[in-house]
């Protein structure tokens, strides 16, 4: 590739000889076209339409949403951009409702104070809660969608290229998609093959903040996609189970223990943790004994009868085959299907962890 890309070089560099006899080069090509607005628009436009498709997006840049494809954007000189310097979460709306928000924005704001990123609303995190609520629940009724997935940002804002953001203003992002762009498929819910990776964890700060930098997290998927799997398993340095890519992992124990990692090293999931607490319904019935977070040794999960890997809010993704190994029966065994049941149940009909949303 290297030298491709010098035959490259040369093909289009010219010499020249200045007044004193200095041999210089000259890059010659021909010029790029230099894009009126209604040009790059029009361009952007063609581009972006075959992409996933966003119902709206809020930007606290300009105060206000909009729904054209080609004016979604965010300056090239966004800190989020330039150095990684933002955090994010997601949350999901399920039948007109806002579900989870508060759980994802105690985290998100964590995250932010965390990255040494200004609160970008009000003097207090509850103040700022309350306000990136009201534009969460705005921008999904602006987009019309009664089903979607939300994503929103703080970032250290726009302004320059340093290092730090000194002269810049925090910014707010909101983008809501319809379901069908989740990064989770219908048919990966119904059992999954996976693999054990050998990517590097994120450090401790990194991996219990969800910031911007998830460039592990894509190699974790990546390496686990080369072998014909999807997500990816890790294991920390004492040869404990950690997570996945960007989920959760939950074992069943051969005593009907459901276990997961403790968030020692790992993100806190929201969805993990949700799972949890319905799974005392299963505990009380008698179909689980126990609930636990735990270190979980690599032999011992191997051991288990049931793996399942669990984020998204409504992402239970049973794995049915482990390192070219079936876990169980090699089927989606019988807690995970009724964890799908009562999270499912949550997401429609609870009402604890719920919004209605004003749609005109």
């Amino acid at each position: 590739h290297g030298s491709k890309a010098r035959m490259q070089l040369r093909s289009c560099a010219a010499m020249s000889i200045d007044a004193q006899g200095v041999k210089r080069r000259r890059v010659e090509t021909t010029p790029l076209p230099v894009l009126s607005r209604e040009e790059y628009v029009s361009k952007l436009r063609q581009v972006v339409e075959p992409m996933v498709k966003i119902g709206a997006m809020y930007s606290s840049l300009v105060g206000g949403v909009v729904k054209d494809p080609e004016l979604m954007t965010v300056p090239i000189h966004d800190h989020a951009i330039v150095r990684g310097h933002a955090v994010f979460d997601t949350c999901l709306v399920a039948a007109g409702r806002l579900y989870r928000v508060d759980a994802h924005l105690e985290r998100h704001v964590t995250s932010a104070e965390r990255a040494r990123i200004p609160l970008p609303f009000g003097t207090t995190a509850a103040e700022c809660k309350v306000k990136m609520r009201e534009i969460i629940a705005q921008t999904v009724v602006a987009s019309g969608l009664r089903d979607a997935g939300v994503r929103f940002y703080t970032s250290a804002g726009p302004g320059n290229f340093g290092v730090t953001p000194a002269g810049c203003t925090s910014a707010f992002y909101v983008v809501v998609m319809s379901r069908a762009a989740s990064i989770i498929s219908e048919t990966e819910m119904k059992g999954v093959r996976e693999y054990t990776v050998n990517v590097p964890l994120k450090p401790q700060l990194l991996a219990t903040t969800k910031t911007n930098n998830y460039l592990l997290n894509a190699l974790t998927s990546m390496a686990s996609k080369d072998r014909g799997g999807g997500l990816g398993i890790l294991v920390d340095g004492d040869g404990c189970i950690a997570e996945s890519c960007v989920l959760n992992c939950a074992f069943v124990t051969k005593d009907r223990r459901l276990i997961t990692p403790v968030f020692d090293h790992i993100l806190a999931g929201t969805t993990v943790r949700k799972v949890m607490e319905l799974a005392q319904a299963l505990v009380t019935e008698g179909v689980l004994s126990a609930v636990s977070q735990e270190k979980i040794p690599l032999a011992r999960a191997r051991e288990c009868v049931e793996m399942f890997l669990a984020g998204g809010d409504n992402h239970i993704v049973p794995v049915t085959m482990w390192d070219d190994m079936p876990l169980g029966t090699g089927e989606v065994g019988e807690v995970t299907g009724r964890i799908v049941q009562l999270l499912n149940h949550e997401i429609l009909h609870g009402v604890g962890d719920h919004y209605e949303l004003a749609y005109e």
